[in-house]
């Protein structure tokens, strides 16, 4: 079957959207299908090419194509007989993100009538689809509230396992992640700030923007911990992000409100090692359980303090909440083939 993988994409931006595509596209062809992945420059920032790029995608056709795998918005909007949807989440900015500090549209009437465009073209138009799968339990909820149309749910698997190991319980708590608002990277530094114990924190990622590089480095230079963090603000090889991961004393990943549980959990977890999240913090909750994978605590830089300072103190509760994260993995059958025969089932 001749498959094309539509995804839209931030120009220079690249996060796990992209390399999910990625790897779709490799699996597919290792299971006997054509695919190409179809990448639909998309640009938020400016409110009304919103709508410019509903328009555009709507009026595209690939005809070529026996089926298309839509993953995101405004992707999903192509036309195509035989649609299938990999629902990475809705447009955000104007469902769960509107009126919060990561609101990006803006308190306008011009923003209003985009959300409500959004909104309505989400009802009518994803019913084209012959089967609507998403990436975790929070999207799929997200999607009954917001459309009433449900869905299944299809955990996406690691694009490569190998490499991830635990090597020794590290001194530092690691986040691997782009450096950003929604992600928080400076309510874990402020969080360092507060901890009583030598703990130190290892944050690896590109800024999505420089004012949110500037944020952190604002951050660590106000709570005086330059000297316990390591800030890697660009992509790291796979290689050193796995040697990191397999010498820390835990992962810490507190988006807020994230769309599934992330790769850096399923990473942590490839690591035997626990996840430190917040209770706002959406989809992560999905494999991080309190006390048994992980910590999840209050979104405030007290409560991470104190589970920073718990783990340093007793690495053995690390190991074991580690070791529990692993078995809840391997529990889910996370696994590339059941994701390629659901989405190219007849």
């Amino acid at each position: 079957m001749k498959i094309a993988i539509v995804n839209n994409q931030a120009p220079f931006v690249r996060g796990g959207a992209e390399l999910l595509a990625e790897w779709l596209d490799k699996r597919l062809q290792a299971a006997g299908h054509v695919s190409q992945v179809i990448r639909i420059p998309f640009s938020w920032r400016t409110p009304q090419r919103v709508l410019e790029s509903m328009l555009a995608v709507r009026l595209l056709e690939l005809h070529e194509a026996d089926r298309v795998i839509a993953l995101k918005f405004p992707a999903y909007y192509v036309r195509h007989d035989d649609k299938v949807l990999w629902l990475l989440h809705q447009f955000r900015q104007a469902y769960e993100l509107r009126g919060t500090e990561y609101d990006a549209l803006g308190a306008t009437p011009e923003a209003d009538a985009i959300a409500h465009a959004v909104a309505d073209a989400d009802t009518h138009l994803l019913t084209e689809a012959r089967a609507i799968f998403t990436n975790s339990k929070i999207v799929k909820q997200r999607l009954v509230r917001t459309t009433g149309i449900d869905a299944e749910v299809l955990y996406p698997p690691l694009g490569d396992e190998s490499g991830f190991r635990c090597d020794s319980w590290g001194d530092y708590v690691f986040c691997p992640a782009r450096l950003s608002g929604s992600k928080r990277q400076v309510l874990l530094v402020e969080a360092l700030g507060r901890t009583r114990s030598d703990v130190r924190l290892v944050l690896a990622g590109p800024p999505d923007r420089k004012l949110d590089l500037e944020a952190v480095e604002r951050a660590i230079e106000r709570c005086g911990v330059g000297d316990r963090v390591d800030l890697l603000a660009d992509w790291i090889s796979e290689e050193r992000k796995r040697d990191l991961f397999a010498n820390a004393l835990a992962c810490a990943y507190i988006p807020y409100d994230e769309d599934s549980y992330g790769y850096v959990s399923l990473e942590a977890f490839h690591s035997h090692k626990p996840v430190i999240t917040c209770s706002d913090s959406g989809g992560t909750l999905e494999l991080v359980e309190d006390e048994v994978t992980g910590l999840v605590t209050e979104p405030n830089a007290s409560a991470l303090a104190d589970a920073f300072d718990r783990l340093h103190r007793n690495p053995a509760a690390a190991r074991d909440m580690g070791e529990a994260g692993y078995e809840r993995m391997r529990d889910l059958h996370i696994t590339w083939d059941h994701v390629v025969n659901r989405l190219t089932a007849p």
